[in-house]
């Protein structure tokens, strides 16, 4: 909260309206008060010797801070597939820290340096993330190696955080005899 046109370095006591700790401050020697991290609410000042002022003041911003990144990897849901032909692979993220908010987050395929990016609501203690689907290429012949896809999920630094990722995993498939 920000306010102004008060008399240089006098004394106000700020209280919140419906209950709380009331507290005693001093306007700046331009005549300006500037309050922060308030709870949501409306507020009484009292100038000393004159009436109160009522005011609100907005939330203060929170801040989310991600801790861990891990990722499972969610279909196919079979336990063996056609390797002969292109199979989507499903992953899904789980990610824990504290606070609320919009954050951004990157799924990364390390074999290909492909990236796809996009913002979250976090609700913490921890969210799960969309889903993200990379498809393993078909195999040409049964004697090739089985197809193996690989994902990460990625928090980039956002603020003051470090940034957070989870392990690289790769899922390997399981092919249908012959494909």
């Amino acid at each position: 909260m920000a306010l102004a046109g008060f008399r240089a370095k006098q004394t106000v006591t700020i209280q919140r309206v419906g209950g709380g700790r009331s507290s005693t401050t001093s306007v700046s020697p331009q005549g300006s008060l500037t309050v922060r991290n308030l709870r949501d609410g409306t507020y009484t000042i009292k100038r000393q010797g004159h009436s109160t002022i009522p005011c609100k003041d907005a939330p203060a911003p929170v801040t989310v801070d991600i801790t861990d990144a891990d990722v499972v990897a969610t279909k196919p849901n079979t336990p063996t597939v056609k390797c002969n032909q292109a199979t989507p692979v499903t992953f899904e993220g789980t990610l824990t820290g504290t606070g609320t908010g919009d954050i951004r987050i990157a799924w990364f395929n390390p074999d290909t340096g492909k990236r796809s990016e996009r913002t979250m609501k976090f609700t913490g203690p921890t969210s799960k993330t969309a889903e993200f689907v990379v498809t393993a290429p078909a195999r040409a012949n049964p004697t090739e190696p089985r197809p193996t896809v690989k994902v990460q999920l990625v928090v980039p630094r956002q603020g003051s955080e470090q940034g957070v990722s989870s392990a690289v995993l790769p899922v390997t498939l399981v092919c249908e005899t012959g494909t």
